[in-house]
């Protein structure tokens, strides 16, 4: 018999029980599996070498001097601005004589609120450009309280009321603005700043830099714009501007559809302009922007096209075949609409519109126009809940609604007939509520008085979708920048003297006014191709092929596999052989990569996927999915925990696990099925010198002689007279198998099981028991189970995808992988499909044991190490990825969300996530908690802390720079309490959104299919300042023009420290271009990081969770709140959202403790994901 050296021989301290870890950030860029990736086979940059530069063509262009020469060299103006509401008082109001002539006064808004009210609507820009079209004023104004003009005297009289009156509803130039009311206002400004006309000099030839400047050079761009004449501006705030009505026509190419099939909308051209500096100076970046406008503006479009009047459409429509519709949504106009679904549905789709109201009155004053026009209006609610309208904005069913007019009840049907001479034609249809119509008061307006009014539009239908794409695709590479050049000298020309003009100066003369304009000449600049790192999977082989921002998954093991001990499956569609056919396919392919799955999980995916599997049957599936998930479980754990089907009796074998307690340390375990009828199950844990007294013993036993011993659970084998722990022993392929102790399996011979009783070292056998009990029971721990959750669902929906995340994410802590029916059935290749799936689980099932990898990357050059990333592979470097997203609308929360790299090579994330009051800026406590979360997971992981800090915060623009020192005081504070010393910080700003520049390449080349390449290669990268470079990281996609910005704010660690390098500019490039390439969960570089990514993607579940949280959720007998404080109710700490947590009895949970971080796993905290 062979000497067999054992993995956990009684004496020593065994396998041992690591710290808890929560699982691999790859979870949250799952998503709903398959996506990009893979790649297949291309040439790789060894057989043909990537270029190491590249001349591209941007879409900035110089701001210079103007051309046409002035010797003026006046100071610029900066005035603050005042605009009042204003009347002329027709009576003396303490006398109530009429006043001859009349006297035009004025007053302030006695309420803030109505002020931010007012920015935020179309007047202001109105009145200003009423203001400088009547007084030939030259004026830049910035749509709030700045105003700026190119000197003092081309200025306003300072101190003075100008009197002005608009349209209150429409545009100066609208059809239909003879029939709209006028409102008076009273302009006044106050000279704050001069601004120096050498500074400006100083800033376009780039010896300088000034936020001062900036702010009044971007003022000027888009009040240049929308003051010009036809320009049109859709939002009061927005820097994009859309060119006149009648030039959009010769704007579009005959490939992309103008107009919706259903004629209702309209997609109109623009630009928008925005200021930025950089290396050489001061610089215009254009975008082309494309927007849809509603029904009103596509008919002004139609009259200016074909010169005649077109009828509107109302929003309540009978069609030419008797169909009767409103907003779209049809309906029986000759009764009331009772059906909820309906109500709710019309009412969303109303919501989405602005609309007028027009009606003919019959009965109207002499010389009056009979035409009464409300323009630019929306639903809002009837402002009292004890009112008729019961605080609704839509009353169903008209005659429940009355009042007293002239001593009389009325309806408002009767009220039209009477006063008006209306007579509705649809008297059961539904009244609504419109806002603002009678002195700041809303009213009651039947439907068929409704109309839908200009503005941008809300939808986003699928035709719309599909002619903006078509859109981007005709406007691509190169193509987009010409196009941008040729929408900037458009531009330049508009507003020139003529029909449509009334200040007689174009845009081009507007800029000279200020002494400055536009070189139009596209700039051509040098970028660099950086090298894609090598892609090294398990083995000895060559490393992947990189191909131009992708690589090949094909028949390559996993660096590192994971571990699927049990899954579970929750079928959303009504498809079950699909569902199966996917299920058998992902782990398959999986088990071809290296990912370990025992024998009994691969055959129940093969022959009894019921037994682990819930068909939803229901209507509703976000409203059910949790209970459906919880049901699927429950099933689970009879065949893998009570051994329904005796599968593990029958082949003398266990089901392997991990568990905790509240010390947040994770056991490796073996779940015992019951052996009474009590249906208790038990736990044979791993153990650990400091725990063995408490934690080796798995029985306590009875024996014929009534001897009372605590023993553990072994497995004898004939290869050895050693005792086998059941933590290393398996049955895998129809054979067992033993560990050793240098972690190799080898094949064994079961021959029965026994029980160890080291007080004596004697070795019980069955027939030796009279009684046993189990030491240590699964109620009174937390079990890894299932491993993950495969979710199969019938379309991409969010709100189903976001309902079963929240049991990923907040009280579950069980992973889950979601596949749409579709998107899996029209794969051709779908074992490609399943690799890319594979690359998911694996990330997402990286645990403390299982440091589960699916590659490494290294770079030539590089001082990380193997597989870590330049400089941080130096030394114990913490690198955090920061991404914030905001609640639409109204929403007064803000989510920000961090992942953190627990490698050197970034490939082992972890994350945690907080809310807070709606802000670009992070709140102090949020962060500290971000900085000792994010510390307190890299030493559970590295048994030390960390050395430096790499921090990349996404999501902040130029005008918050000022605030980023806020933010890295807190990191510092936080730090330094957690490692009870100070550690450098970099502190990288990442601009990925909204940055509007584009970089293509400037000579155009195509593949071998003859189609253009528009995009950059993977890796293209432009310095554009001594501390801000930017990076193209992904490549062989549309849209790969869009580079993110790196911008260096603060750098403690440039200096070299001891044997470690600075962290230079280009050391920082290296690092961020590899970092790309570490997406755990796809064989691609991406585009943004891959922490910022993950960032983003689990803050947007965790928003579009933030409703089912507060309402409140139940898992397992415990329930899960997010209890979000008044926000004027104490500090800050006082006010911060928190999960409030309860068990089956209903008392909190650790009521002295306030869980912040709302992905912390409270039931199951070693698996955040």
């Amino acid at each position: 018999m062979s000497r067999w050296n054992s993995k956990r021989p009684y004496g020593d301290g065994g396998g041992g029980g690591g710290r808890y870890q929560q699982r691999g950030g790859g979870g949250y860029g799952g998503g709903y599996g398959g996506g990009y990736g893979g790649g297949g086979g291309s040439r790789s940059f060894g057989s043909d070498p990537q270029p190491t530069e590249l001349q591209v063509l941007t879409n900035q262009n110089k701001l210079v001097l103007s051309s046409a020469g002035t010797s003026d060299r006046s100071d610029y103006m900066q005035c603050e601005v005042t605009i009042k509401n204003a009347f002329w008082k027709k009576v003396d109001e303490a006398t109530g004589e009429e006043i001859p002539p009349r006297v035009f006064t004025s007053h302030e808004r006695d309420d803030p609120e109505k002020t931010k009210k007012f920015l935020k609507t179309p007047l202001p820009w109105r009145v200003m450009k009423k203001w400088a079209n009547e007084y030939k004023i030259e004026v830049a104004y910035d749509g709030a309280a700045k105003a700026y003009f190119p000197s003092e005297a081309a200025g306003p009289e300072l101190g003075r009321e100008y009197q002005v009156k608009v349209k209150r509803d429409c545009e100066e130039d609208d059809p239909d603005a003879d029939k709209v009311k006028d409102r008076w206002f009273a302009v006044i400004f106050e000279k704050t700043i001069s601004i120096p006309y050498d500074g400006i000099i100083s800033v376009l030839n780039g010896a300088e830099t000034s936020e001062e400047i900036s702010t009044m050079l971007n003022v000027v761009l888009k009040s240049g714009a929308v003051l010009t004449d036809g320009m049109i501006s859709m939002e009061p705030n927005s820097s994009a501007v859309f060119f006149p009505l009648y030039m959009q026509r010769d704007l579009f190419d005959r490939k992309v559809p103008q107009e919706t099939r259903d004629n209702t909308k309209i997609l109109l051209s623009g630009l928008r302009m925005t200021v930025v500096f950089r290396k050489g100076g001061a610089f215009v970046q254009s975008e082309s922007v494309v927007q849809y406008a509603n029904k009103d503006y596509l008919e002004m479009f139609q009259r200016e096209q074909r010169h005649n009047n077109m009828p509107r459409v109302p929003l309540l429509y009978a069609g030419e075949r008797g169909g009767v519709t409103i907003a779209g949504i049809t309906i029986d106009p000759n009764r009331p609409i009772t059906e909820p679904h309906k109500r709710a549905t019309i009412e969303e789709a109303i919501k989405k519109r602005k609309i007028c109201v027009a009606y003919e009155k019959k009965i109207h004053k002499p010389g009056k126009d009979p035409l009464q026009i409300y323009k630019g209006r929306s639903l809002c609610i009837d402002r009292e809940d004890d009112s008729k309208g019961k605080g609704q904005n839509i009353i169903w069913i008209p005659n429940e609604y009355t009042f007293k007019h002239n001593d009389q009840d009325m309806t408002v049907a009767s009220f039209f007939e009477s006063a008006h001479g209306v007579v509705l034609k649809y008297p059961n249809m539904p009244i609504v509520h419109i806002d603002n119509v009678y002195k700041r008061r809303g009213g009651w307006f039947p439907i068929e008085f409704i109309f839908q009014a200009f503005g941008k539009s809300k939808e986003n239908n699928e035709d719309m979708v599909n002619n903006i794409l078509k859109y981007h695709d005709v406007y691509a590479g190169k193509d987009y920048v010409n196009e941008v050049g040729r929408k900037l000298e458009r531009l330049a020309m508009t507003g020139a003297s003529g029909a449509n003009n009334q200040s007689g100066a174009c845009f081009k003369d507007r800029l000279a006014k200020w002494r400055i304009q536009i070189d139009m000449e596209a700039r051509e600049e040098t970028a660099k191709v950086l090298k894609a790192p090598r892609i090294k999977f398990k083995g000895n082989g060559p490393p992947a092929r990189a191909t131009n921002g992708s690589f090949n998954l094909n028949r390559v093991q996993f660096s590192m596999p994971a571990k699927v001990t049990s899954f579970v499956v929750v079928n959303f569609t009504d498809n079950q052989h699909s569902c199966k056919k996917y299920v058998q396919n992902i782990l398959r392919v999986a088990e071809t990569h290296g990912v370990d799955i025992p024998r009994e999980v691969m055959e129940i995916s093969e022959r009894n996927l019921d037994l682990v599997t819930e068909h939803y049957r229901g209507r509703d599936d976000v409203g059910d999915a949790l209970d459906t998930v919880a049901t699927a479980i429950q099933r689970a754990k009879e065949f893998y925990l009570y051994d329904s089907q005796n599968f593990y009796r029958k082949n003398n074998s266990f089901f392997q696990t991990y568990c905790f307690k509240e010390e947040r340390e994770e056991f490796e375990c073996v779940v015992l099925p019951p052996t009474h009828k009590d249906g208790k199950l038990g736990l044979l844990l791993d153990y650990k010198h400091y725990n063995k007294d408490t934690q080796y013993f798995s029985h306590r036993i009875t024996t014929r002689d009534n001897k009372v011993h605590n023993a553990r659970l072994m497995v004898k084998i004939s290869q050895t007279e050693s005792l086998i722990d059941p933590l290393d022993f398996r049955f895998r392929d129809g054979r067992h198998e033993a560990c050793r102790g240098d972690n190799t399996w080898k094949p064994v011979t079961f021959v029965g099981m026994c029980f160890l009783c080291p007080q004596d070292e004697s070795v019980l056998n069955e027939s030796d028991i009279q009684s046993m009990e189990f030491v240590h029971l699964v109620r009174d721990w937390e079990i890894d189970f299932p491993s993950i959750v495969l979710t199969y669902k019938p379309d991409d929906g969010k709100a189903l995808y976001n309902r079963i995340k929240v049991m990923t994410n907040h009280f579950g802590g069980i992973q889950s992988q979601c596949a749409v029916q579709p998107t899996f059935e029209r794969q051709r290749n779908k074992d490609q499909y399943a690799s890319n799936i594979a690359t998911k689980l694996n990330a997402k099932l990286s645990t403390i044991y299982d440091k589960a990898v699916s590659w490494t990357s290294e770079s030539d050059g590089s001082s990380g190490g193997e597989g870590g990333l330049p400089w941080v592979g130096e030394a114990p470097t913490l690198v955090i990825g920061v991404g914030m997203v905001h609640g639409m609308g109204y929403s007064s929360k803000s989510v920000v969300t961090a992942y953190f790299c627990l490698d050197n090579g970034c490939m082992r994330l972890s994350n945690s996530c907080f809310v807070q009051g709606k802000s670009d800026i992070i709140s102090e406590g949020v962060m500290k908690d971000i900085i000792k979360v994010s510390i307190e997971h890299y030493i559970i992981e590295n048994n030390h802390g960390p050395e430096r800090i790499l921090f990349y915060r996404d999501g902040m623009s130029d005008g918050h720079f000022p605030r980023a020192n806020d933010e890295i005081a807190s990191i510092r504070a936080a730090a330094k309490e957690q490692l009870q010393s100070p550690i450098p910080i970099t502190f990288v700003i990442c601009q990925s959104q909204q940055l509007g520049f584009r970089m293509v390449p400037s000579v155009q080349t195509f593949n071998n299919r003859g189609t253009p390449n528009t995009n950059c290669l993977s890796g293209t990268m432009l310095e554009c300042g001594p501390n801000s470079f930017y990076l193209i990281a992904q490549g062989g996609m549309k849209g790969t023009s869009k580079p993110v910005k790196y911008i260096i704010h603060l750098n403690e660690n440039l200096n070299p420290t001891g044997r470690h390098s600075g962290l230079t500019m280009q050391n920082l490039i290296s690092c961020t271009n590899q970092m790309s390439w570490n997406y755990p969960s796809a064989s691609k570089a991406v585009r943004e990081l891959p922490m910022i990514k993950y960032s983003k993607k689990l803050g947007n579940q965790v928003l579009g969770s933030l409703m089912c949280l507060e309402a409140g959720c139940h898992w397992f007998g415990k329930s899960i709140k997010l209890v979000c404080p008044p926000e004027d109710t104490g500090n800050e700490e006082e006010t911060r959202p928190y999960l409030e947590l309860r068990n089956a009895e209903g008392a909190v949970i650790d009521p002295e403790h306030r869980q912040h971080n709302i992905v912390d796993m409270p039931f199951r905290n070693h698996l955040a994901a």
